[in-house]
């Protein structure tokens, strides 16, 4: 297995003083990170690529307007 550092950035609507964005940061162990993501967020729409840094990141739209991203940099 793979290990990687994971930062999580929720995307919420901006509404009653709430930060638009909440970023949580996580070592994670996986082989599979977009199965890792599913695992996580079962419903919503998945779109996956490479940054030029080499980051891995998975995106999730979902019908609520909360996206998600996350962004695996190998360890």
């Amino acid at each position: 297995m793979k290990n990687y550092e994971l930062i999580i950035e929720r995307r919420q609507p901006t509404c009653g003083g709430q930060l638009p964005v909440k970023c949580e940061i996580r070592s994670v162990s996986t082989d599979d990170p977009v199965a890792y993501v599913r695992k996580e967020e079962p419903h919503g729409e998945l779109n996956t690529y490479t940054t030029d840094a080499g980051e891995f990141v998975v995106e999730l739209k979902n019908s609520r307007g909360h996206d998600v991203k996350y962004i695996f940099t190998e360890d």
